[in-house]
């Protein structure tokens, strides 16, 4: 990681995702949002962040049985559309564009 990527991410609280391959991947939470008692992270891939338009993710944030926090993609598109909808509210650094 690059010193720009490293500045870049003391200003970000980060989460370490496994994806279906078994792979680690470090992702830079840019906000977070509640709705219906529930949480959601907007995130970036934490090499992605130097990036003009970097491409970001929306996890729906659960607890484990032993307490842990997961992070699951939003399957549902309705609840994706939402949710969207309430970080593009609420980004005052950012925008969020869908691509459709």
């Amino acid at each position: 990681m690059s010193e720009i990527d490293d500045e870049m991410m003391e200003e970000f609280e980060t989460v370490i995702l496994t994806d279906e391959d078994g792979c680690e991947i470090e992702f830079a939470v840019i906000d977070t949002v509640e709705d219906g008692g529930n949480a959601y992270v907007l995130a970036v891939e934490a090499g992605m962040l130097d990036e003009d338009e970097p491409e970001a993710a929306l996890f729906k944030k659960t607890v484990s049985e032993n307490g842990e926090d997961m992070y699951e993609l939003i399957e549902d598109d309705d609840e994706f559309n939402k949710i969207a909808g309430l970080f593009q509210l609420s980004g005052d650094d950012y925008d969020v564009e869908l691509e459709n």
